[in-house]
């Protein structure tokens, strides 16, 4: 056995990946499988992008870009910030990099070292907790009740912070739970955190998709934090982008800079291509986001029905954004398959994968795991199949 790095050797796979993938290999094997599992919209990529793209080959934009990102793509951010966030940027204040995982772990990486401790409130994305980890960071999570919409309650927060706290990470709309903070559950967070000089990242990856009114920005309501501030984000859910892999952080000059060093020497910049594409997305009309967002919208009535229907689910809570329903699943758990008990959220995930034929993502490396997560991206056709089979797969529980 070969020895490898401490760290790298401790890492999980990405369990949202990692279901994905299992559903990708059992489709290519001939079986029928819906997959719940994938954090992508199923939609294409709108063909203004696509054209910019070819366009951009066709001029020959095919070289190295500086390593931070295009200048026209780091203004065509800072304009985006300015209009959908009403936050001032300049371009200093932006990098560029291969999706909006690699500019958290970046940036992660330049802030924290060992002995730092980073709060994360859980439910949370899975690699939040791999990415402070490979940083020589200890994450420190913070339960988030179901009864309060599983968001972070600032006397949660107070009693988290300890001299070692450098930095906390919030996502709205929420990754796995589709929870969305309002204008006074940050303010009453930003109370708390103007008392500290931790680094406040915030994720606004699922930004624009939300269903009740807009998504309010922490740093627009209290502009003190943006000091000691970090923004994630991408064109990957809003676009439907994914695979172009283009995202970007926004912050305080020497900490962007310090990531431009980092990335200049493990990967140097993102896709020339995608940056042109990138730079279409956000400087050109944004018409057909309200058009998927509406969709969405319509597909999360539709999960919230049948979730509430399947016996032993729980979801008292209606998702406010994302695309993704995380019913409670407490009831089914100690239920026997194949005379074993189901212990926990992964391992029922298991049996709906065997038995249903659907892909689902347990909640366990999420932090949750009496939770299952269920992503509708997918065909509403898809998800009345995915909960008929699901139902019935139910039934064999002993």
């Amino acid at each position: 056995m070969i020895k490898l790095n401490r760290r790298i050797a401790a890492l999980k796979p990405s369990a949202t990946m990692a279901a994905e993938a299992r559903a990708t290999e059992l489709k290519a094997a001939g079986v029928d499988v819906i997959s719940l599992a994938a954090g992508e919209p199923d939609f294409d990529t709108p063909e203004r992008i696509k054209q910019a793209a070819r366009t951009a080959m066709a001029e020959g934009l095919t070289k190295y870009t500086p390593v931070g990102g295009l200048m026209k793509l780091r203004q065509a951010i800072a304009a985006k910030l300015k209009r959908d966030n009403g936050l001032d940027y300049e371009p200093a204040e932006i990098v560029v990099s291969a999706g909006g995982k690699q500019a958290s772990a970046n940036l992660i990486a330049c802030l924290f070292d060992e002995g730092d401790e980073v709060i994360i409130p859980t439910p949370a994305w899975v690699s939040f907790v791999a990415m402070v980890q490979l940083a020589g960071a200890t994450p420190v999570l913070v339960p988030c009740a179901e009864e309060h919409n599983f968001l972070l309650t600032p006397s949660d927060l107070r009693k988290a912070i300890t001299p070692r706290t450098r930095g906390i990470i919030l996502n709205s709309p929420s990754n796995p739970t589709g929870a969305v903070y309002g204008a006074e559950e940050l303010k009453a967070l930003a109370q708390v955190l103007r008392e500290t000089e931790i680094w406040v990242m915030v994720d606004d990856v699922y930004e624009h998709i939300v269903y009740d009114g807009l998504a309010p920005h922490l740093f627009k309501i209290d502009p003190s934090l943006k000091t000691h501030g970090i923004i994630f984000n991408s064109v990957s859910k809003t676009y439907a982008m994914t695979g172009w892999r283009v995202g970007f952080a926004a912050g305080p000059r020497e900490a962007i800079a310090a990531v431009v060093r980092l990335q200049g020497q493990n990967s140097g910049n993102a896709n020339s291509i995608a940056q042109a594409a990138a730079t279409e997305a956000y400087a050109g009309p944004q018409d057909e986001v309200a058009e998927m967002v509406a969709e969405f919208h319509a597909r999360r009535d539709l999960v919230v029905e049948r979730v509430r229907k399947l016996p032993g689910f729980s979801l008292p809570n209606v998702p406010r954004g994302a695309f993704y329903a995380f019913p409670n699943v407490s009831a089914l758990l100690g239920r026997k398959w194949k005379g074993q008990p189901i212990g926990d959220g992964n391992r029922l995930s298991e049996f709906i994968l065997e038995e249903a034929r659907v892909s689902v993502v347990g909640g366990n490396d999420f932090g949750a795991p009496n939770y299952v997560r269920l992503s509708y991206a997918t065909s509403r056709q898809n998800l009345v199949n995915a909960f008929d089979r699901i139902g019935a797969a139910l039934a064999k529980l002993e």
